[in-house]
C-alpha cells in the first residue's frame, strides 16, 4: 500500500517527468498546470499537509498512455431535456473538456491508481458490510460502461430502436467478480474504456444531438458520453472517502 515517503520520493524523484507530474496532480485533485518545476513544486507542498500514518493514492499506476495524434470532439454539456433527472448528479461530475475522449483517457488513470492504492491485499475491501469491494465497484464500472457505451453506440449511428433497461445491481453479482484479481477486473475495465474511447474520437460533435430511446424516455448521445464520465467520478469520489477511510498504513 503506498504511503507518504512513497509519494514524496516519487514526486521529488528527477526520473519523474513533466507528464508523470501532470498525471499525479490529477490523481491528487491538484491543477495541473505549469511547468515541470511548478508541477513538482506543488505536489511536494501538498504531500507535506498529510497525515505519515494515512494511505497516499497511488501516483504511479503505470506508464502513462501515449498522446492520440488526432483529437475527440468538444462536447458541449447536455440540457436537463436530455436525460432522466436520476443521471443530474453524476453527469454535474464533469468538467468542460476541449478534447471529450482525451478526458475519459485521462481519469482512467486516476481509477487506475485507486484500484493500486488499494491492490489485491485490500481489493475486498467494503465499507459498510451491505456495500460492494473495490474488486466489485471496478467490475461494475467496466460493465456499466459496456451498456452505455453500446447505447452511445446506437445514438451515434441514428438507431431509433427501443433500448431495453438493466439492472446494474443483479449484474454485479451475477459477474462473481470477488473471484477474479483485481489486476484482472482492472484489465477489463481498461479494455472498456479504450473502445469507449475510440467511438468517441470516431464521431463529430453534431452526431451526439442524436436521441435515443431507452426505456419509458430517452437521452441524447451527449448526455450518455456525460454520465460514462460522470459515473466513474461519482465511484472514484466513493474510493477516495468511503474506502480509503478505512485504511491505516
Amino acid at each position: 500500500m503506498p504511503n507518504l515517503s512513497d509519494a514524496i520520493r516519487y514526486a521529488d524523484s528527477a526520473a519523474t517527468g513533466e507528464e508523470e507530474l501532470r498525471r499525479a496532480c490529477d490523481i491528487l485533485l491538484l491543477a495541473n498546470v505549469g511547468s515541470s518545476v511548478e508541477l513538482r513544486a506543488r505536489l511536494l507542498q501538498h504531500l507535506t499537509t498529510l497525515e505519515a500514518d494515512r494511505p497516499v493514492v497511488c501516483l504511479n499506476p503505470g506508464a502513462v498512455a501515449p498522446r492520440r495524434g488526432r483529437a475527440g470532439p468538444r462536447l458541449r454539456r447536455p440540457e436537463p431535456s436530455e436525460f432522466a433527472v436520476a443521471f443530474a448528479d453524476e453527469i454535474a461530475l464533469v468538467p468542460d473538456a476541449s478534447d471529450f475522449a482525451e478526458m475519459l483517457a485521462t481519469q482512467l488513470d486516476i481509477t487506475r491508481a485507486l484500484a493500486a492504492t488499494f491492490g489485491e491485499a485490500h481489493a475486498s475491501l467494503r465499507y459498510a458490510p451491505d456495500k460492494w469491494s473495490v474488486r466489485e465497484t471496478i467490475g461494475h464500472l467496466a460493465d456499466c460502461e459496456r451498456v452505455l457505451s453500446y447505447r452511445m453506440l446506437r445514438a451515434l449511428r441514428g438507431d431509433e430502436g427501443l433500448v431495453a433497461g438493466f439492472d446494474h445491481v443483479g449484474y454485479v453479482g451475477a459477474g462473481q467478480f470477488e473471484s477474479r484479481a483485481l489486476a484482472d477486473v482492472v484489465d477489463e475495465f481498461v479494455a472498456v474504456r479504450g473502445a469507449t474511447v475510440a467511438l468517441v474520437q470516431s464521431a463529430g460533435a453534431a452526431k451526439f444531438a442524436v436521441r435515443l430511446r431507452v426505456g419509458g424516455g430517452t437521452i441524447t448521445g451527449t448526455a450518455l458520453a456525460y454520465l460514462i464520465a460522470g459515473h466513474e467520478r461519482h465511484h472514484q469520489s466513493l474510493l477516495r472517502t468511503r474506502y480509503l477511510a478505512c485504511l491505516t498504513v
